[in-house]
């Protein structure tokens, strides 16, 4: 068996300046953390809630969840919910759906993208994010072992609770000089995995037949 991993988009999804990116979305001096991806309980949203919740950086965080999903309402009043007993309405900010071409803008804007998820199959979002110059922060499940390149592209967490994902998270926030180097090591993991590689790769593998 032999597997060829989906691609992404290397044309919009690019490293962009992150100050002109912060200064479009309204963004002033925050550790921002983003979130993107539908609002349901397979996607593990109360652990970046908890997680935030415990973090030092509290005062000057600003998570952003972008994505939404009609059929699971209560998941977003349950999270609502969850964010005002914990007391980070203020760290919060639901931006709901936004277009595709719009969410370079978001993952530049940010110091790191957590994906919290119980299951992906793949991860595009973390690959998405990578291909931004922006580091992740993921479950070890499903597929993000295969994009997230753990201790240099992100952190690959493997426990479902908050403080070793808290400790992850501030570890990047923390650390201009780690961002950076994540951030271009996530785009040089990204290059290998645009679409026109991953076409060459599957026809390659086709004519080996």
């Amino acid at each position: 068996i032999q597997v060829v991993p989906c691609g992404v988009d290397l044309s919009l999804f690019k490293p962009l300046d992150v100050n002109e990116a912060r200064e479009t979305l309204g963004l002033n001096g925050e550790k921002v953390i983003v979130y993107v991806g539908r609002i349901e309980p397979i996607k593990g949203l109360d652990l970046l809630l908890r997680s935030a919740a415990i973090m030092e950086v509290k005062e000057r965080l600003k998570v952003l969840i972008i994505g939404g999903d009609l059929n699971h309402e209560g998941e977003l009043k349950r999270l609502r919910g969850l964010a005002e007993q914990l007391g980070i309405e203020d760290v919060l900010e639901f931006v709901g759906i936004v277009d595709q071409w719009q969410l370079p803008l978001y993952y530049n804007a940010a110091d790191v993208c957590v994906v919290p998820s119980h299951y992906e199959s793949f991860g595009l979002v973390a690959l998405e994010a990578l291909a931004c110059g922006t580091p992740v922060v993921a479950c070890r499940v499903g597929g993000f072992p295969t994009v997230v390149h753990h201790g240099k592209t992100g952190y690959l967490v493997s426990w479902r609770c908050p403080e070793p994902f808290a400790d992850s998270l501030e570890v990047i926030l923390s650390s201009k000089g780690l961002q950076k180097s994540m951030g271009l090591a996530a785009r040089e993991k990204a290059e290998v995995m645009g679409w026109e590689r991953v076409a060459e790769d599957i026809l390659g593998r086709y004519s080996s037949l």
